[in-house]
């Protein structure tokens, strides 16, 4: 059975508005992403851990899901169109400060199809800075990824009984860039196994190092002449960085 969506906009944003709004200084960090699997489990991980850590802080972070008929638009626009459904929701109950976050968890993917998209999210977020871009080259697993290793670890000692010895950086870039997202996901998928799975909740406490890791990398800039096609790399350690900053008691 597949996980009840919460995606009752004007529901959620009444709620947030009468618990944010009481005395006007909660600040909101609201995420929304492509995938609606994987960054639902990871975020709502997230939130859960540290629920009573963001309180205290009077921080409010809301993954927001798309409905059960989009869940399949997995478009850099649709994530920037959830956003500005609950945004004009929120807006109407509770007044947005230029201190509340609006998160796009977006992925690059094969590109050619999402250039023109990104680089428009990008100006979005310049023209009114409410709005934040984090940018996945190719795709979310990246970040998972770095929870366990840097890429420029061997496939011989990230992965048991493979015998490549090029790093997981060198392996995903000489891959074709549309076979990239597929590969980073199958790479992610014997990284979890030969780590026993270990929950989302298990995985948070190693956000520290994925940080750390994520840095290293860079940052993926539409405006850059190497990108996409020779930057692996993720920005949600922006997100990320904040929220662990945020929080009392994060684990390291």
């Amino acid at each position: 059975m597949g996980r009840e969506r919460n995606t009752d906009y004007q529901g959620r944003s009444s709620y947030i508005a009468s618990k944010c709004g009481k005395d006007g200084k909660w600040k909101l960090y609201i995420i929304a992403a492509e995938g609606d699997k994987t960054e639902y489990q990871y975020f709502n991980a997230l939130t859960i851990k540290y629920e009573e850590d963001f309180r205290l802080r009077n921080i409010h972070v809301e993954f927001i899901d798309r409905t059960e008929e989009e869940a399949g638009n997995s478009y850099p626009k649709y994530v920037y169109q959830t956003l500005l459904q609950f945004y004009k929701e929120l807006e109407q109950k509770y007044r947005l400060t230029e201190y509340d976050e609006l998160w796009m968890i977006i992925d690059t993917d094969d590109h050619d199809n999402r250039k023109i998209t990104i680089s428009d999210l990008a100006q979005k977020c310049c023209e009114n800075p409410i709005y934040k871009l984090c940018i996945s080259n190719p795709c979310f697993e990246i970040w998972l990824i770095l929870h366990f290793f840097d890429l420029e670890i061997s496939l011989q000692d990230s992965i048991p009984g493979n015998l490549e010895v090029t790093s997981l950086k060198d392996y995903i870039q000489n891959q074709h860039i549309k076979k990239r997202p597929g590969i980073c996901k199958k790479l992610w998928n014997r990284i979890h196994q030969t780590k026993k799975q270990p929950s989302y909740a298990q995985l948070i406490q190693y956000i520290p190092e994925a940080i750390t890791r994520a840095k290293i990398l860079g940052e993926c800039n539409p405006n850059d002449s190497d990108y996409p096609e020779n930057k692996i790399a993720t920005g949600v350690y922006k997100l990320l960085e904040k929220l662990t900053q945020l929080s009392m008691n994060l684990e390291s």
